[in-house]
């Protein structure tokens, strides 16, 4: 998925860190598709983890400052991120790379891109822009 001017929230921290998100996205679908090695794939999930939880702290502390209602609801699908892609790095870790797993890492990550950042950020963007 590209990066597109019509998923900025007007909160230039959180936007740069989306579009890093997108980049990151990018990147990890590049090198799938061009046969990463198991080694580096695993640096680029930690490295993928490492930035979102970075990202969701910053998002949720300025959801938090603003009384956002929907911060309950953001914590726990950026739990659910954290958690699912732990999950797959540890598939990674047992099992080792294998075509099912790079199907997956790469839905996964599209969709959440998808139903996440287009999504329920775009709804807290408004909520931004409505407080003036």
């Amino acid at each position: 998925m590209k990066w597109n001017k019509k998923y900025t929230l007007g909160i230039a921290a959180i936007d740069a860190q989306h579009k890093q998100l997108f980049r990151l996205s990018d990147d990890l679908d590049s090198a799938l598709q061009a046969g990463i090695r198991t080694e580096d794939l695993d640096s680029l999930l930690l490295q993928l983890k490492q930035y979102a939880a970075r990202h969701f702290t910053l998002e949720e502390r300025q959801m938090a400052d603003l009384n956002y209602a929907g911060l309950v609801e953001q914590q726990e699908t950026h739990k659910k991120f954290v958690h699912r892609f732990s999950e797959l790095h540890q598939q990674l870790a047992t099992d080792g790379l294998s075509a099912e797993l790079i199907n997956l890492l790469q839905q996964e990550l599209s969709g959440w891109i998808r139903d996440h950042v287009t999504g329920m950020d775009q709804e807290f963007g408004s909520f931004y822009k409505s407080r003036g």
